[in-house]
């Protein structure tokens, strides 16, 4: 009966920490847009929270029993009476400044807000049950695995289960009934816990040994997974500390480069996530010496797989370089966890334990949500190999040859560097360049990646027994390999901020500047050209966009909006006496757009170009009503769909903003979701008697793609259809298809998936 009722609540407990945040972060979406850096600052925010919950649940041990559960108690029925008395966990636009180049605390102020105070006393629920029921004479850190089970069932629950059935409002109703819950449940279990142990009436000092701690020692059930050495040997805080941070700030580093440069696939997130959460369920509910052995050697040999891939710049296929990431990544949380386990300490100092897990937690995402941005602002995602390098220490006691260091430690990492760069010299110069095409190159990547970097990282792997040596080695192949010619093309600029990186590049051949992030194209110039440049990409001439500018009267677009600034290609057709005004949510990117060394769009305009710095809807709201005869939506980023830009609310504001002869113009290009039909269907339900057509032109020419054209889906909407100019074949109308229209209040992406992907 205890351990079914004590499971059960943090359990819930945990499950409902884990539904609060994707259901905050969906609704911060109209407040602040969507990018990588609000997830990021969400889950800082988080961990800050659930650090600051474990440290009251530490100072709340210290009092007596009845005391703790009083005063647990009193905080979790003021957090019931702010939900229901309150607007529950919705966050206040109004705490939002309309621009911000890195609105960290922003974001930080409108979580507060809206679900500071219940997501507290939930995180301060774990360690509390767990420091009641150890008072019982049973063995707490089960039910440490049952909390993180609970945080994973919540976690993938959101986007399966109740993200695609309820709306927003229906959601947070619910939320805080299943809240009043779990209080309950804490209430019986903490009434339950007075009467199961001799502690009831007194807390516990932290490192004073109780009686029942005693009796654990003694060999009772409770302790039995418990390692004796545990008991014996001190514990380093700052040990624990980093062991909890690695996996933390590997978690954020792999979750954003698989979402914007291997696969940029909606909810991908979840997945890195999952495999965080179930590595704590895994080695605090059963972890053999067996098991942390063979993860230990594994890690290694996965660290080497890892760094030849990053080195190789691969991203296809796609499903065996995403394994790779992931697998590593599900390793190394293995191994730092279950040492964290196989090192935990006895029940009298299992908060202080919590809580310094909670640190490590905090100082690993704000390494790489507040640090990193600012120490590689010019350099990209370095903390991304940093902590793989770091990783490459972490090693059980039995795996590592205890030794002082020696200089040979220093010795074999140099004379790795020298023959790695003798191969990243060697190999092309022996096999000439490196292939741009993508279709046909893989097996000449394979055998130069394997030639360049897998050869070093066999030698480094050799190593593996003496970490230092392994770690060295794999750092100097990482920087020595990075030097190798990227077949991507030349890196002419890198910029990091808080909306990711960007980076602007020249084609292998030299012909083209490129602006890329992630592995999504969002512009490109042929370079040099002399005088105004000719649109390429998604806007060339002959493509969709290029037959819509072509076709409408200059008469007809004399203010045009365009929402993306990219590398500013569209400027193209602004002509004199025109006005264009672009939003654009990134400043990076507009710092390149508008440095002529890399794009000349804006700089040869002679139309008025004004260029509007903040997320796209916010800024549109202080736009004049009816004022743009064109408006263009074209603000994806790495495919990631800025939901809020495709809701009801959304469509009703650009619509407003068009004046009545005006014409919307959309880029839905995305290689995993369907958005046609759902663009159809909102702009039907705003205005059944709109012309909504769509020019679907995935395959341009040979002679077109020498100019710099790429595939592209446009969905175009008027009042009348001779406001889109003279009768065009390539544009068709859309056909309305059956399914729910997306308000700010309901979205579904899984609803949207392409088939067969």
């Amino acid at each position: 009966m205890l351990p079914t009722l004590f499971a059960l609540t943090v359990f819930l407990a945990a499950a409902l920490a884990f539904l609060v945040e994707p259901m905050i972060g969906k609704q911060l979406l109209p407040v602040l847009g969507g990018t990588p850096g609000v997830w990021n600052t969400c889950l800082v925010f988080f961990q800050v929270v659930l650090l600051l919950g474990y440290f009251l649940s530490h100072r709340l041990t210290r009092l007596p029993a009845k005391a703790q559960l009083g005063l647990h108690v009193a905080l979790l029925l003021a957090a019931v009476a702010v939900l229901f008395l309150g607007d529950r966990l919705k966050p206040q636009a109004g705490l939002v400044p309309t621009d911000s180049e890195m609105p960290v605390l922003a974001v930080l102020a409108v979580l507060a807000a809206a679900v500071g105070g219940p997501f507290l006393v939930l995180s301060m629920t774990a360690p509390l049950l767990q420091s009641w029921y150890a008072r019982s004479g049973r063995n707490p850190y089960p039910l440490y695995a049952a909390s993180n089970l609970g945080s994973f069932a919540g976690l993938l629950s959101y986007p399966l289960l109740i993200e695609p059935l309820l709306p927003l409002a229906e959601q947070r109703w619910l939320w805080a009934v299943a809240f009043g819950v779990v209080v309950t449940l804490i209430a019986a279990c903490g009434v339950v816990s007075l009467f199961s142990g001799d502690a009831s009436e007194s807390g516990v000092e932290e490192g004073t040994p109780s009686d029942n701690a005693e009796a654990l020692r003694d060999g009772s059930q409770a302790f039995s997974s418990t390692p004796h050495s545990a008991l014996r040997t001190p514990h380093s805080p700052l040990r624990w500390v980093a062991l909890a941070a690695l996996p933390s700030s590997l978690l954020m580093s792999v979750t954003t480069h698989l979402t914007t440069d291997i696969a940029p696939v909606p909810l991908l997130w979840v997945v890195p996530l999952a495999l965080y959460l179930l590595s704590f369920v895994i080695v605090f509910a059963r972890w053999s010496d067996r098991a942390r052995k063979l993860v230990g050697r594994l890690t290694p040999m996965f660290l080497c797989f890892l760094a030849v891939a990053l080195l190789m710049r691969a991203n296809t296929p796609i499903i065996v370089v995403a394994a790779i990431h992931l697998a590593t990544f599900f390793l190394v949380a293995l191994l730092c966890h279950g040492e964290l386990a196989a090192n935990r300490p006895p029940p009298e100092r299992l908060t202080a334990f919590y809580l310094w897990l909670s640190v490590g937690g905090v100082v690993g995402g704000l390494a790489n949500t507040l640090v990193a941005p600012l120490l590689f602002a010019s350099l990209g995602n370095l903390e991304y190999p940093l902590a793989l390098i770091l990783a490459g220490l972490v090693r059980p006691p039995s795996d590592v040859v205890k030794s002082k260091l020696k200089p040979m430690d220093g010795v074999w990492p140099f004379a790795l560097g020298i023959f790695t760069a003798v191969l990243v010299v060697g190999v092309p110069w022996v096999f000439g360049p490196p292939s741009t095409n993508v279709g046909d190159d893989m097996q000449d990547r394979l055998i130069r990646g394997g030639l360049s970097f897998g050869i070093p990282a066999a030698f480094a792997f050799a190593l593996v027994w003496r970490p230092v040596r392994f770690a060295l080695c794999l750092a100097v192949l990482l920087v020595v390999g990075s030097f190798a010619p990227n077949p991507h093309g030349t890196v002419l600029a890198t910029h990091r901020n808080y909306f990711g990186t960007l980076r602007v590049t020249e084609s292998e051949d030299g012909r083209f500047h490129r602006i890329v992030h992630g592995t999504t194209l969002h512009g490109q110039q042929l370079w040099p050209s002399a005088g105004r440049p000719d649109p390429a990409t998604y806007y060339h001439r002959k493509g969709p966009f290029g037959r819509l500018m072509e076709k409408m009267p200059a008469a007809n677009r004399q203010r045009v909006g365009v929402v993306g600034l990219g590398c500013g290609a569209t400027a193209a057709y602004a002509d004199a006496g025109q006005a264009w005004t672009f939003y654009e949510i990134d400043p990076a990117v507009v710092r390149v757009a508008e440095d002529a060394k890399y794009f000349t769009f804006l700089s040869t305009c002679p139309a008025d170009l004004n260029v509007v710095l903040g997320d796209a809807r916010r800024q549109l709201v202080t736009a004049p009503d009816g004022g743009f005869d064109v408006l263009v939506l074209d603000a994806f980023s790495s495919d990631a769909v800025p939901v809020h830009l495709l809701t009801r609310e959304a469509f009703e504001l650009y619509l407003r903003k068009l004046k009545p002869n005006g014409v919307l113009a959309l880029h839905v290009s995305n290689r995993y979701l369907d958005l046609p039909p759902l663009v159809g269907r909102v702009l039907h339900a705003i205005e059944p008697g709109l012309v909504v057509k769509i020019d679907d032109d995935q395959i341009p020419t040979e002679a077109n793609k020498a100019t710099g054209q790429t595939g592209s889906t446009w969905v175009i909407a008027a009042r009348r259809v001779e406001d889109f100019g003279p009768p065009d074949p390539h544009w068709q109308p859309l056909r309305d298809t059956p399914g729910p229209v997306w308000t700010d209040d309901f979205s579904n992406l899984l609803g949207v998936w392409k088939a067969g992907d």
